[in-house]
C-alpha cells in the first residue's frame, strides 16, 4: 500500500505541470500529497495510539464489568446472609418463648407444690395446737376439779381413759 501512495504521488506531481486554469487540482493535489507523507511517516503511531487506545478502553471496561459482576455476586451474597440472619432471629425469637412458657409452667407448678406443702403444714400445725390446747384446757380442768379430790395423777388417768 505504501508503493502504491508513492506512485500515485508521483503521477500526481507529473501530471499537474502545465495546465494552470484552475488552482483547486494543485491544491487537492497537494493536500493528497501532504496527507500520504503524513500518513507515511506518523501512520503506524496513530494506529498504535488508536489500537493501545481501544486496548485501555476494553480493558478498563472488563474492569468495570469484573467489578460488576463481584458487586452483583457480593449483594446475592449478602441477601442470602440477611435471609439467613432473619430465620436465626426468627428461631431464637421462637426458641425463647417457647422457653419462656416452659419457665413459667414450671414456676406455676412450683407455686402450686409450695401452696398445697403451706396447706399441709398448715393443716398439721393446726391440728397439732387443736390437740395441745385441748391437751392444756382438759389439764387446767383436771387440776381444778381434782383440786378438791386426793387422787393420785395414775388414778386419774385410769378414770380419764375409761370416761
Amino acid at each position: 500500500m505504501k508503493k502504491f501512495l508513492l506512485f500515485l504521488v508521483g503521477v500526481v506531481a507529473f501530471a499537474s505541470e502545465g495546465s494552470g486554469h484552475t488552482d483547486i487540482i494543485p491544491r487537492t493535489i497537494n493536500f493528497i500529497i501532504f496527507v500520504a507523507i503524513l500518513w507515511y511517516l506518523v501512520g503506524d503511531k496513530v494506529k498504535r495510539f488508536f489500537e493501545e487506545r481501544r486496548e485501555r478502553i476494553a480493558k478498563r471496561f472488563q474492569e468495570v464489568e469484573e467489578k460488576l459482576r463481584e458487586a452483583k455476586a457480593r449483594k446475592e451474597a449478602l441477601k442470602a446472609e440477611l435471609a439467613e440472619a432473619k430465620r436465626l432471629a426468627e428461631e431464637i425469637i421462637a426458641n425463647a418463648k417457647r422457653e419462656a412458657e416452659y419457665i413459667k409452667n414450671k414456676i406455676h407448678l412450683q407455686a402450686e407444690e409450695e401452696i398445697e406443702i403451706m396447706n399441709k403444714h398448715f393443716a398439721e400445725f393446726k391440728e397439732t395446737t387443736m390437740k395441745k390446747a385441748r391437751q392444756e384446757a382438759v389439764k387446767e380442768f383436771m387440776k381444778d376439779v381434782l383440786k378438791d379430790v386426793h387422787i393420785t395423777s395414775e388414778d386419774a388417768a385410769k378414770l380419764i381413759l375409761k370416761a
